[in-house]
Formats: structure tokens, sequence, C-alpha cells
């Protein structure tokens, strides 16, 4: 392929996924504790990378290697998004308090959700690589096939993967503060889930 028929197949490639890379990026901003703004830049830096991988590994390649590949990109991101936002201190726009105050939420509830998400960031940092990587793209819905395929694994092992790490975050974390996150099931005293 020459550099036009490149620039041509990348660029059909991302308007056939506009809105879902845009869609999972906003998803990887949120899940990083990131404003929704956030996840265009993660967006535009993960199709960078792509474009700079596209002749080399992706011009030939199907739709979801193509697609598990700017996922991968967009874990990347937002987790070095995050962890230089943690270096800088985590800065409040106080405009956002006006929001949070129209739609019902009190401080209260806002700073035990930015707590919950806290511990959970943590939680997945402790996590090996690999684990991690899987997690994040299972939370941003991309499929295990797809997973499967960029990461040279089976299906069956990241199934078995995603549940380890599952599993090691219940662990770490605990069940109120996976309830917090509306992501884990509370147990009532008898024993039974909620």
């Amino acid at each position: 392929m020459n550099d036009e028929d490149l620039r041509r197949d990348f660029e059909a490639f991302m308007k056939e996924n506009d809105r879902e890379l845009a869609s999972v990026a906003r998803r990887y901003a949120g899940f990083s504790g990131l404003p929704e703004a956030a996840g265009k830049d993660i967006a535009q830096d993960a199709l960078c990378i792509a474009w700079g991988a596209w002749e080399k590994e992706l011009a030939g390649a199907d739709c979801g290697r193509r697609l598990a590949f700017v996922y991968v990109a967009m874990s990347y991101k937002a987790r070095e998004e995050q962890r230089s936002r943690r270096r800088a201190g985590e800065l409040h726009d106080p405009s956002e308090m006006l929001d949070f105050e129209e739609k019902g939420e009190s401080y209260e509830d806002r700073h035990l959700a930015r707590s919950a998400l806290r511990v959970l960031a943590n939680a997945m940092a402790e996590l090996p690589d690999e684990e991690r990587l899987i997690l994040d793209l299972a939370i941003a819905c991309v499929p295990r096939g797809q997973i499967a395929t960029q990461l040279g694994l089976t299906a069956t092992n990241v199934t078995t993967k995603l549940h380890r790490a599952r599993e090691k975050l219940r662990r770490s974390i605990g069940p109120d503060v996976l309830a917090e996150l509306g992501i884990g099931r509370v147990r009532n005293p008898t024993g039974g889930a909620q």
C-alpha cells in the first residue's frame, strides 16, 4: 500500500467506528476518575499511536484487531493521564460543585464516590499488567474475542484471567466499596446476596 491508500484506509476505519471509539474513550476517562473531556484526548492519542502502527501492523488486519489495538492504546493513555494528574495533585473546578448540587448529590456522597474510586484505582494498580489490561478492556465492553486477538491469547485464557483479576479486586477492596461503586453485591445478614 502506498501512503495515500494507507491514509484512506485509516480514515475509513475512523469514520466507521467513530461513535464506538468515542464512547469507549469516555468510559476509560470516567473509570479512571478523569473528566469526560479527557476522553477526547485519550481517543486522539490512541489514534495517533494506531496511525504509527498502521503500515506495519494494522493495514491488512480485520476491524476487530484494529479496534482491539486502539482500545489497548486507550487503556494505556487513560492510566498515563491518571498517573500524571495524581502526581500533580487533584484539582477541582469550583463550577463542578454546582453541577453536583443540581443533580441532588450531597458533598458527602461525592466524597464517598471519589474515595471509592481511589480505592479501586489503587487496587487495580496492584494487579499484574496483563490482568489489569484485560480488566480495563472488559470494563470498556471490548468483546473477549477482540481482547484475545490483541493480546495473542485464547478466549478461554482471557476469561480465566478476567475472573482472577475480579477475584483479586474483591479480596483487596471489600464488599462495601464494591457496593458503593455499584459493581458488587452486598451480603445480607442471612447470607444471601441482596
